[in-house]
């Protein structure tokens, strides 16, 4: 049973400020390439407070905050706090009446705007002091102004949609704060070593938490930037970069983080990520953990009137197949599942949720009324005050968990926000054509839209739809804002006399009035978006200068018009490409002048630079017969690329074959989060290390010299090592070559570079197959161990990477530099385990294709190989005789085309059909779910149709050095279908795919 502890007796502010005092130096804030002190972001916010401090600041005002997710915005926040006043957020995305509203009703006494804003802040009848430039508070020798605001002040009012017609504005006191986020600190186990991401807009509530979370506990925030905030992908590559630790998402926008094509990589660094603000459903704590089987999920509830965290859940990825509960009351919080009477209803019965305890807002600013509705005497627990009506409806379980309901009323999530259908209506009723209004909203979560029923007032004019949606967007913000308006003679009614919700019509697929002509589309690029746009927003006809969100697009539909137009150009195309430019008009012109439109294949400027990267300068280098002997017995192995499924098994051969200690550099910001990432990379692979012992881990990156690492540190290594195993680099087959030349071209480089320093070193390269244009080369050609003197016929920058990468290293061999290069087919599954590379596209195409019911017919059939064959295959190189100066292709002779992967497939009782390119990826853009869908932004039509080429039943690569090196296989290490039957086994266990059909 909760008990209720002594009240905070600090405040949010005066956590930051002991930090800034104690750790002056630390990082606070990254935006950009901006990085604030907590020194100096004292100094700044001290010196806003002072500009604000007289006789309209200090408990108990309220200033208006209007800024722009950014320091700006933070500092603002603090030093608003620090006066003693509270603060509302104002977002300049608003409409004017909405802000004006706001003005009104919060009793602002002045508005603190972002310098850069102050435009949007004329005509709210209010002062306006703009945020100083943080240059003048380095200026200042002026001590830091400390907070004088007490637990039972008012902190902020967010303001949330309100079923009267307006929003209406939630207190939220300091102690209300501090408890929440002592709760957070509690279970997230938030510190000076982690690092937090803002992505929220200001006005949404879980903002706060996101600031203050990180810099209450002296950590690092990251603050995303707008075009950031908007793609997903882009927030994946940010929390990658900047090593984010703590996230904070709505289930939606965490669900299309997880379809980055890097996430497994990029989201590496998480530990603990924070799901609330909607339900979490099975399928994506699934994919959540398959891609991050060590990072904790955990599933918050609680509304703004609750200060957010009201119930925890730790899910469990043994049981993620079950509903998620949003689990059990936190500290100092008291949870009752009461019936219509108010008494507790018995365990298993459905209940309304009431709140009690710390967390528990003053009430709504200004509506007495409504707090005394919502905001209750507590009976059931001494000492807590009050209890909130929630609205939203429980079960208990026989573990003591709550289970969500639903809702006892009308009120929405939709993307994360709150909608009270009652506030759209009373909106759309402004209108003078208007007499009545209802609003629903869609059953789809990713497709989920608000559609407007209206009736005229006079009979003679009947309501215009696109009056009416400009008319809205002046009221409304834009996630409240109808996309379909449909007029009806009247609405239907129940017994009751009330409006009867499931007898509204569903609005049709046809073009809705708009304030555009129609123009039909006159270029093949505007025919092809046009075409997607048609089929995402299931709307015949759209023109080219219609706008994407008047018809009724928003920001998950987004996703899935520019994921399939990424499936239908060559080269990523930015997300925010269709909020910039949102007509199909603007947008095919823009795809134009991206080049998006051309051939992949490298023109002469990017053909000349290719062959310029692969120019090497390296003195001589001398290997003595001693060092070649210890080359082959070595005592200490450097090895980069461990953590991926390749690089982990082959960290495990290593250690069973040789008795070296062996040094793994992984790509991480220091070491504890590089061990973090190794052991996960393990654990994913079913991968037991004979000598755990043995291994040590450094935190590096590939693309900066030295590897990241320092130069004292970079020496005594060069001195240690005997052998480098240069496996690192970054796969990504939809990047050019100038996104990937750090990585895999210059990090080559300093590999060589490393080996030559110091005593002699033996360098193994792993390299591709696709380094021989095999796929667009003759049928019959058979490859030969040598190197390609050309890059032509490689038309994406992964493979002119490897390219560059292998000159360099063949360019060291000539120089007397012992190196090897070894070229790896796909590398599918591991025999032992039966476990495959989740971001691997033959996972992806085999599990998709089992749940699509087709795989495409692909130009060539591809050499597939099990890790147990790699690894041993890359073993024997190293230990062996007169491997130097020689490339090896590391295949077995297995190659697979599509029969023989579609025929696997259907022995395991899953029905599929093998179909040409251009039909498999239209049918792949209906399934967002798919495993394949990724591949929409890396498989082509054009580049998978050379008809049967993918029949050729031989092996297209010469073997003869690595047969020599590796004799006899072991048996049992070839892709056969029995190993395709135990990653089906295994999605279907995980939920994936379905049972299938028993086979005769």
């Amino acid at each position: 049973m909760n008990s209720l502890d002594v009240a905070s007796k600090t405040t949010a502010v005066a956590l930051f400020e002991h930090h800034a005092a104690h750790r002056p130096d630390a990082v606070a804030v990254e935006f950009g390439g901006e990085r604030l002190s907590y020194g100096e972001l004292d100094a700044w916010a001290s010196l806003i407070a002072r500009g604000l401090t007289g006789a309209d600041t200090g408990a108990p005002a309220v200033v208006g905050i209007m800024a722009n997710p950014g320091p700006e915005m933070v500092a603002a926040t603090i030093a608003v706090l620090k006066t003693g006043a509270a603060y509302v957020p104002l977002d300049p995305c608003y409409p004017r009446e909405r802000l004006a509203f706001l003005v009104a009703d919060s009793g602002i006494t002045s508005i603190l705007v972002q310098a850069d804003l102050t435009d949007a802040a004329t005509g709210l009848s209010m002062p306006v002091t703009a945020v100083p430039d943080r240059s003048a508070a380095d200026e200042t020798a002026q001590p830091p102004l400390r907070g004088t605001a007490g637990p039972d002040d008012l902190a902020y009012v967010i303001y949330t949609s309100g079923t009267t017609g307006n929003p209406k504005g939630v207190e939220v006191t300091h102690g209300n704060l501090a408890n929440t986020l002592d709760v957070i600190r509690e279970h997230s186990g938030y510190g000076p070593q982690d690092v937090g991401l803002l992505k929220y807009s200001f006005s949404f509530d879980s903002s706060v938490i996101e600031i203050f979370a990180p810099l209450t506990s002296g950590a690092r925030l990251v603050i995303a930037a707008a075009d950031e905030r908007k793609d997903p992908f882009r927030l994946a590559e940010l929390i990658g970069t900047r090593g984010v630790t703590q996230l904070d998402s709505v289930p939606l926008l965490l669900a299309q983080i997880l379809e980055a094509p890097s996430a497994a990589e990029d989201l590496a660094s998480l530990r603990v990520v924070v799901s609330g603000g909607d339900v979490l459903r099975p399928e994506m704590v699934k994919r959540f953990f398959q891609l991050l089987p060590d990072t904790a999920l955990q599933n918050h509830y609680g509304p703004t009137e609750t200060t957010n965290d009201s119930t925890i859940w730790y899910v469990d990825p043994a049981a993620a197949d079950e509903s998620v509960p949003i689990g059990f009351p936190v500290r100092n919080t008291f949870v009752y599942l009461l019936d219509e009477q108010r008494n507790p209803v018995p365990q298993g019965t459905v209940g309304e949720i009431y709140i009690g305890g710390a967390g528990i807002a003053r009430g709504y600013r200004n509506q007495p009324d409504l707090t005394a509705e919502r905001f209750l005497a507590d009976p059931f627990t001494a000492g807590s005050p009050r209890m909130y009506r929630t609205g939203d409806l429980g079960r208990l379980r026989a573990d003591g968990a709550i289970e969500f309901q639903g809702r006892a009323d009308r009120q929405l999530s939709m993307r994360g926000f709150r909608v009270e259908p009652e506030e759209i209506e009373a909106a759309l009723m402004k209108d003078p054509t208007v007499a009545l209004a209802a609003v629903t909203a869609g059953a789809s979560s990713a497709d989920q839209r608000l559609v407007a029923y209206v009736t005229a007032e006079d009979a003679e004019q009947a309501p215009d739809p696109t009056a009416l949606r400009a008319h809205m967007a002046e009221l409304l913000p834009a996630h409240l804002v109808p996309t379909h308006y449909v007029v009806l003679d009247e609405l239907p009614l129940n017994a009751n006399g009330k409006v009867d919700y499931r007898s509204l019509p569903e609005p049709g697929g046809e073009r809705p009035e708009l304030g555009t002509a129609y123009v039909a589309a006159s270029t093949e690029t505007q025919r092809q978006v046009v075409a997607v746009w048609q089929d995402v927003l299931n709307i015949e006809p759209i023109g080219v200068d219609d706008n994407f969100f008047e018809l009724g697009g928003h920001s998950i539909l987004a996703i899935k018009v520019v994921g399939r137009l990424r499936a239908a150009y060559g080269e990523q195309l930015p997300m925010p490409a269709i909020f910039e430019n949102p007509t199909p008009g603007r947008l095919a012109t823009a795809i134009g002048e991206r080049g998006t439109a051309a051939p992949r294949a490298a023109d002469d400027t990017l053909r000349r630079g290719l062959h310029s990267d692969a120019e090497l300068t390296l003195g001589p280098v001398i290997a003595t017969t001693a060092d070649l002997a210890r080359m082959r017995a070595p005592e200490h192995i450097l090895l980069t690329g461990a953590g991926d499924f390749i690089g982990g098994h082959l960290l495990a051969e290593l250690l069973r074959r040789t008795s070296a200690t062996v040094t793994c550099l992984i790509g991480e910001a220091d070491e504890r989060r590089a061990k973090a990432r190794l052991a996960a990379t393990l654990h994913t692979c079913g991968i037991r290390l004979s000598r755990p012992q043995d291994v040590s881990v450094l935190a590096g990156d590939l693309r900066l010299p030295r590897f990241g690492l320092g130069e004292r540190q970079w020496e005594e290594l060069a001195h240690r090592v005997d052998v480098v195993f240069h496996h690192g680099a970054t796969e990504n087959l939809a990047q050019p070559y100038t996104a990937l030349r750090a990585a895999n071209v210059s990090a080559t480089r300093e590999a060589i570079r490393f080996s030559a320093l110091g005593k002699v070193k033996a360098l193994h390269f792993t390299s591709t197959v696709s380094v021989m244009p095999w796929k667009t080369g003759p049928a019959e050609h058979t490859w030969s161990e040598a190197p390609v003197q050309s890059p032509e016929g490689l038309d994406y920058g992964f493979a002119q990477s490897k390219w560059v990468a292998e000159q360099l290293v063949a360019g060291a061999q000539q120089a007397g530099l012992p190196a090897t290069v070894l070229r790896i087919g796909r590398v599918v599954g591991s025999a032992a385990s039966g476990r495959w590379p989740e971001d691997d596209l033959a996972r992806m195409l085999v599990v998709g294709g089992a749940q699509l019911g087709a795989v495409p017919r692909r130009a060539v059939a591809e050499p597939w190989l099990t890790a147990e064959f790699a690894v041993s295959a890359l073993c024997s190189v190293a230990l062996g005789d007169d491997v130097f100066g020689r490339v090896f292709h590391v295949v077995d002779g297995t190659v697979v085309n599509s029969d023989l992967m579609a025929g696997w497939i259907r022995d395991c009782g899953f029905d599929v059909e093998v179909l040409p390119p251009g039909e498999w990826l239209a049918k792949l853009a209906e399934q967002p779910e798919n495993a394949a869908f990724a591949l929409l932004g890396v498989l082509d039509e054009d580049s998978e149709s050379a008809a049967g080429r993918d029949r050729r039943p031989d092996n297209p690569f010469a073997q003869d050095n690595t047969r020599a090196v590796l004799g006899r296989p072991e048996s049992g290490w070839t892709v056969t279908g029995e190993l395709v039957r135990r990653l089906l086994d295994s999605a279907v266990l995980s939920g994936e795919l379905p049972q299938p059909t028993p086979t005769r």
